[in-house]
């Protein structure tokens, strides 16, 4: 539907500031509230009465919201039957007048604000954005004396044309709100006619002040729930969020259901952030100091390689957030404790431990220390350049004297040398000479917390204390080389940290103790002169000698400093360009979306490329989430991205997976089983999960690894992994199935599987998860089938696996009638799939019950009671369609999604991009396009609210899932492609690596082209129609290709 508002038939948009534009609402309702309850208090007492107190969403709204606040007081009181004396401007706080309690009130404003900062509605700016560019000029008109202050730290300031605030009202002697005066005035300074203006008010007053000036237009915002009392009170219009008044349809998502909140909120982010810089394909950037979101932008400006990762910190160590810096691997053990222990629990937790952190260049300007906190910030951009692979940084600062001076940074960790990581910081004085000194420091983790216990969050990873201890050190002039060890993991990390400075620099000395190692330098800049460092950091770790690890790190250093800068940033860079080559996913027409999709791509770079030896952490190397554990996330969501593009990593992934099958094996006969079970969460082998329910229940870790071991081998054809190595894992994941299910007479000879839990994690322990059992029963037949095939291809090494694994005659056999015979839960009624036996049994959820704040469940409700009802935390049924889609008709798809799509809240990150790719398929588009945004967004609006924690990096392979196996309808078994484009991409094109040679898929709206880079031809199937393509001869097929529901 069109946008309620035509902005040609207007000038100019009146916006209120608080609720409105900027959530400092809830500040001003808070602060009202303790002004005013210790008011009564003190009245109560003094005079014998009870006085009701002040409620902060009725009263705010009746009384004070929109109202001076010398007149919120006088209203509010005479609610209460109390008057005071008018008091003045330049009343004290302490004195009890309307102007002295307001007064009052101010200081805890400030207070607050000062404390935690401004946030605006990201719908807010979209829309004041979309009229600004529509011509219109736009005014902010506020009953508060914060107003100018407040803009300029929400970054909106420079939004409007004049403002009109509780300064100049108190200055002109206007009446407040629902006075129209205020409003009339900004009317004025914009030069409209009130009737060619609108107005947008969240408050009673404020619409009333709207009708009353005869404006043309007055729009209420609710975020109170009182959308009949904004419109009787005089709103034409009333809206949940000014995004809803988004001239295009597309831009704003409308879908209903449980995961409303969220698309909604994804969308008004995306386009939000979108326009506070230009999008750019191929830079993230950053104008501006935000330290209310510092820990959230360290995530997003972090750089790694998949063993190297350092987050985004400020070069000068202020603001901080979480800064780290995270290897893959590294990490400590603890006992899992448990008020009743039982058998097969899991015993040892296993946590990520950040090592020292080399990113800290410490500035000071003679005698005084230099900060983006503590000096005038005048210009500040940060740049995540992916193209390169490196983060830029330029800054003016000013000090007190007025002296400026630029900083500019650029950061590596490098992709060619994974030990590697490198800064170039440099300062150029702008105004005077100036004597500088510089710390270059590298600093341990600190152990700031004073219990091992996490908090309620489980997606956070708990702080261990004394986790690390200092080791020997050896310094060498401006090199410095530690080593830290790990109390119960017994592991050790080796950090070497060298420079190399530009003429004039003086190394002043060295410093070391256990918590850090300083090296400090002494320059006179010159007037437009830059002049700097190049900081040098390596890291190795593992459980060899303490030594060895020292001397490696060193070596790496001394290596790469032979090599010189240039040198190590070129081999780097062609790494990233190599990446992009075979990696890249290009949309033409949508700039915020293509820098989207980048975002995400970079994002698996830098959690897989250098992984070698390891998994992949959840939330990559960028934060310590889920405690830097591997799960089903490699096999199920990043495995299908790599197989197609980085078929190197992929193995190495899978090779991860092969070392620990011991572990495994172990694992599977704690549990009652044969075989091998490989744990839910881990880093080092063993289970770590210490809730069984969510954990080991999910006994489809073991079908999602040889599901991704079947897919490798089929796109890569490296059948020498599946004889070395990949059968035995086969073989020993199909026993564990055998063991766990069996034979039921009561399902007519069915094979069942009982007491486990699916990808759903709000229902567990259940019978018959019909996800398990399909992908059990993948798992059974492709064992049987694997050793069938080896017996014939490679009959020595099937001889000897079978001796080896001592498989019986009758196994095989038995693997593929369970196959055959595995039950399938349906209900015929329905006709639909069950996600499990009782599923149809539980009671209905309340979704529209439910407010936005109570999402994720898991975090507001106890586990029984989510576990009584029909809601599903991700796709699981779903997903079974989308990873085994020939096991269902077309019509079984349509229909499983139709049920099970409005029963899934999303609360799992990993559940957008599947509900994506299954939408595409049933040919539901726009629902489609829908959750790809969500998809998108999930770390660059912080749709999961733990952006701060670390990236999704399975979401991340999941969008490309979504654009690749949705839209573009590819599908791994067949080579197939049933392609069509999201509204508004003119183009998408990707390539894809298959048994070596490289395809390259062109969509564009009238045509769909398949061109072979290199390799040998290909022969694949496009809607049906086989073809073949090869270096010479691309195929093109013309059609219509645009989406349509």
């Amino acid at each position: 539907m069109p946008s309620p508002v035509a902005l040609n038939d207007f000038d100019a948009v009146l916006f209120d500031l608080d609720g409105v534009l900027t959530t400092t609402r809830t500040v001003h309702a808070a602060a009202w509230k303790r002004t005013f309850d210790a008011f009564l208090a003190d009245w109560d007492a003094t005079h014998g009465t009870t006085t009701p107190l002040f409620d902060d969403r009725v009263d705010y709204a009746a009384h004070v919201d929109g109202r001076t606040r010398e007149e919120g007081v006088h209203a509010f009181l005479a609610s209460r039957g109390i008057t005071l004396p008018p008091g003045s401007p330049g009343s004290p706080p302490q004195e009890d007048s309307d102007w002295g309690l307001g007064n009052r009130k101010q200081l805890l404003v400030e207070e607050e604000l000062e404390r935690s900062g401004v946030e605006a509605f990201p719908g807010s700016v979209a829309w004041l954005r979309e009229v600004r560019e529509a011509g219109l000029r736009t005014a902010v008109v506020s009953s508060s004396r914060n107003c100018a202050a407040v803009l300029e730290r929400a970054g909106i300031a420079n939004l409007f044309d004049a403002r009109v605030d509780g300064e100049t009202i108190l200055e002109l002697g206007l009446p407040g709100k629902p006075a129209p005066d205020a409003f009339l005035e900004g009317a004025r300074r914009v030069g409209v006619d009130p009737r060619r203006a609108v107005v947008v008010e969240d408050a009673l007053a404020g619409v009333e002040a709207g009708r009353a000036g005869g404006f043309g237009l007055v729009v209420g915002v609710d975020r109170d729930r009182h959308a009949q009392a904004l419109a009787e009170h005089g709103a034409d219009v009333v809206v949940a969020d000014l995004a809803d008044l988004l001239a295009d349809p597309d831009e704003v998502v409308h879908r209903a259901g449980p995961r409303g909140h969220r698309l909604r909120d994804a969308a008004r982010r995306i386009m939000a952030a979108s326009t506070d810089v230009p999008p750019d394909p191929w830079r993230m950037v950053e104008h501006g100091v935000h330290p209310a979101t510092v820990e959230q932008t360290e995530t997003l400006f972090a750089l790694a390689n998949g063993y190297l990762g350092i987050r985004g910190a400020f070069d000068e160590g202020a603001p901080a957030g979480r800064p780290a810096t995270l290897l893959n691997g590294f990490h400590e053990t603890w006992p899992i404790s448990y008020p009743e222990h039982a058998h097969g629990f899991a015993t040892t937790g296993q946590t990520i431990l950040p090592v020292p952190d080399g990113t800290a260049i410490r500035l000071h300007v003679g005698e005084e220390p230099v900060t983006c906190e503590n000096t005038e910030v005048l210009e500040f951009e940060r740049v995540l350049d992916m193209r390169r692979g490196v983060l830029g940084r330029t800054v003016v600062l000013q000090l007190v004297d007025g002296r400026r001076f630029r900083l500019r940074s650029e950061r590596m960790v490098s992709l060619a040398q994974r030990h590697l990581a490198v800064i170039r910081y440099e300062i150029t004085a702008l105004d005077a000479p100036a004597r500088v000194v510089l710390s270059s420091e590298l600093v341990a983790p600190v152990d700031d917390d004073t219990s091992d216990t996490p908090g309620i969050d489980p997606r956070q990873s708990r702080r261990l204390v004394g986790a690390m201890r200092a080791g020997p050190d050896r310094t060498d002039g401006s090199r410095v080389v530690r080593a830290y060890s790990t109390t119960r993991s017994g592991l050790t990390v080796g950090v070497a940290m060298d420079h190399d400075v530009d003429p004039g620099m003086t190394h002043v000395g060295t410093r070391v103790d256990a918590q850090r190692a300083r090296v400090v330098y002494d320059v006179e800049t010159r007037v437009g002169e830059p002049v700097g460092l190049t900081k040098w950091l390596a890291y190795h770790h593992g459980r060899d000698e303490t030594a060895d690890l020292m001397n490696r790190a060193g070596m790496t250093i001394h290596r790469a400093r032979d090599a010189g800068l240039a040198a190590v940033r070129a081999a780097h860079e062609r790494e990233v360009e190599r990446f992009w080559e075979r990696s890249e996913v290009a949309l033409e027409g949508a700039s915020a979306a293509q820098q989207a999709v980048h975002f995400n791509q970079f994002a698996l770079l830098q959690a897989t490329l250098r992984s070698e030896g390891h998994g992949v952490p959840s939330k990559g190397l960028t934060g310590t989430g889920y405690e830097g554990h591997y799960f089903w996330d490699t096999e199920a969501y990043l495995l299908p991205f790599l197989v197609h593009t980085s078929p190197r990593v992929a193995r190495s992934l899978l090779m991860h997976r092969v070392r620990m099958l011991p572990a495994a094996r172990r694992r599977a006969a704690e549990v009652g089983c044969k075989g091998a079970l490989f744990p839910w969460r881990t880093i080092n082998g063993e289970e770590a999960s210490a809730y069984y329910a969510a954990g080991t229940a999910q006994f489809h870790i073991d079908a999602d690894v040889a599901y991704a071991l079947v897919q490798y081998v089929t796109v890569t054809g490296d059948e020498d992994l599946m004889v070395r190595h990949g059968a035995e894992l086969l073989v020993e994941t199909a026993r564990m199935w055998a063991a766990l299910g069996f034979f039921s007479d009561r399902h007519e000879g069915k094979f069942i599987i009982l007491k486990v839990t699916g990808p759903d994690e709000y229902s567990t322990v259940v019978d018959n998860n019909l996800y398990t059992n399909l992908m059990a029963a993948e798992n059974l037949r492709a064992a049987a089938d694997t050793l069938a095939w080896m017996a014939e291809q490679h009959p020595r090494e099937h001889g000897e696996l079978v001796a080896r694994l001592g498989v019986s005659d009758d196994e095989p056999a038995t693997w593929r009638r369970a196959a055959e015979l595995m039950y399938v839960p349906f209900d015929e009624k329905a006709g639909v799939h069950l996600q499990d036996d009782g599923f149809m049994d539980l009671a209905p959820w309340d979704f529209a019950g439910t407010p936005a704040e109570s999402y994720p469940l898991l975090l507001h409700f106890h586990p029984l009671v989510i576990y009584r009802h029909q809601v599903i935390k991700q796709a699981d049924v779903v997903l079974a369609t989308v990873m085994l889609p020939d096991r269902f008709t077309p019509a079984e798809r349509r229909r499983i999604f139709s049920h099970y799509d409005p029963l899934t809240t999303g609360d799992s990150s990993l559940s957008e991009c599947v509900q994506a790719i299954a939408a595409a398929d049933v040919g539901k588009f726009r629902t489609a396009e829908e959750y790809l945004v969500d998809a998108a967004a999930i770390d660059l609006a912080d749709r999961a609210g733990n952006l701060r924690d670390g990236v999704h990096a399975a979401s991340a392979a999941g969008l490309w899932m979504a654009l690749v196996q949705g839209f573009a309808g590819y599908r791994w078994r067949g080579t197939e492609f049933s392609p069509m484009l999201p509204t508004r991409v003119r183009r998408l094109c990707f390539p894809l690596t298959l048994r070596g040679s490289v395809l390259e898929v062109d969509v564009r709206e009238h045509e769909v082209t398949y061109r072979l880079r290199s390799g040998e031809p290909v022969t694949a199937r496009h809607r049906g129609e086989r073809f073949t393509v090869s270096v010479d001869a691309p195929v093109s097929f013309p059609g219509e290709y645009r989406t349509r529901d």
